[in-house]
């Protein structure tokens, strides 16, 4: 299993809960396996990834921030630019 390049603690990364915990990669699909190879994904508390309308999947805006800030570590951590991302996974969120 990869690092998280978001977190360094094993909890929700909304809420702090280290109760029924879900991995949630944040670039998905197509992307899923990039993202754990490249540390792309946080842990989420049930409440937060999808069991409610605050969960991950069901919060746009919520999504895209997350998204958004991963983008961003991981364009720091590996010293690469917003083209250099979207050739790896397609898009940007910055």
């Amino acid at each position: 299993m990869s690092r998280s390049i978001m977190q360094t603690r094993k909890e929700c990364f909304l809420c702090g809960t280290t109760q029924n915990l879900h991995k949630h990669h944040v670039f998905f699909a197509a992307n899923r396996q990039l993202s754990e190879h490249d540390g792309c994904w946080i842990w989420l508390c049930g409440r937060h990834h999808n069991l409610s309308n605050e969960g991950i999947h069901f919060n746009r805006v919520f999504d895209l921030q997350v998204k958004t800030a991963t983008e961003l570590a991981w364009m720091k951590q590996n010293n690469k630019t917003i083209d250099d991302f979207i050739k790896r996974y397609g898009r940007n969120y910055v």
